[in-house]
């Protein structure tokens, strides 16, 4: 099976640092897969550099076989490739269902002018956008605060709305960056079963998150970062007794 998104030899200079060095990664399709590493490890620069809010210093990006290495960012998001941030992205003074709404707008038909004109088909449209908007809340818990304002929401909440914006996009490949920082236990098991049944809708989930716990029930595959380059990969449990592994977050002591 061809893989859903592949780099080669990703490199991401920050002056005389090396974020990323050489970063070979394969992601397959259907796959939950989990990117870890201490800190300074290079994750969220590998998540920031796929989708080209920053550009590699060397290397390439493929995704479904295309090399997206250069394209615009939404040109990357429209293609199927959607991410999620550390820090949330919300339009806080927004409806909740307004911001799932939004996201959505990559494949809407409507602009401007259109909206203007008040075409019978441009209703539809809304009508449309906005109903499966409310099948996303649904999905995530959050259909009981449909007309809520999002900035008013638990910060728990406000981590499930940005992620039921984040699939109103209709990915193929979700981005998670630490989906579970900030919340409690249970809301964190929360988001473990909803990172599973997100797998079921058949789109592939690649995250970056310092929650062991999390990692270790819900991937499938685990690549380990650790300045920049990769020092391991292979399923959960190979991965958690891999002695370079160990060290590289631990010490050598």
């Amino acid at each position: 099976m061809n893989p859903v998104l592949k780099t080669e030899g990703l490199t991401k200079h920050f002056g005389g640092v090396k974020a990323l060095d050489q970063l070979d990664l394969t992601v397959r399709q259907g796959a939950i897969q989990s990117i870890i590493g201490p800190n300074g490890a290079g994750k969220t620069t590998l998540f920031n550099v796929i989708s080209n809010v920053i550009p590699p210093t060397v290397g390439e990006v493929f995704f479904n076989g295309e090399n997206i290495t250069r394209m615009q960012t939404h040109t990357i998001a429209a293609m199927g490739l959607t991410r999620t941030f550390q820090n949330l992205r919300l339009f806080s003074e927004m409806t909740v269902l307004e911001n799932v709404m939004v996201g959505m707008h990559l494949r809407s038909k409507g602009g401007f002018f259109t909206s203007a004109l008040k075409l019978p088909w441009v209703f539809r449209e809304e009508q449309r956008i906005r109903g499966e908007s409310r099948e996303w809340l649904r999905f995530v818990g959050l259909h009981d605060h449909t007309d809520q304002i999002a900035g008013s929401l638990p910060f728990g909440n406000q981590k499930s709305l940005e992620l039921a914006r984040a699939l109103a996009s209709k990915p193929k490949l979700l981005m998670l960056d630490e989906p579970a920082a900030g919340l409690n236990m249970r809301e964190t098991q929360d988001m473990v079963q909803l990172i599973s049944q997100i797998r079921d809708l058949d789109i592939t989930v690649l995250l970056v998150e310092h929650d062991m716990d999390l990692v270790m029930e819900v991937s499938d595959h685990v690549v380990v970062l650790d300045q920049g380059r990769k020092i391991a990969e292979g399923d959960p449990e190979t991965v958690r007794k891999d002695e370079v592994v160990l060290k590289a977050y631990l010490g050598e002591e």
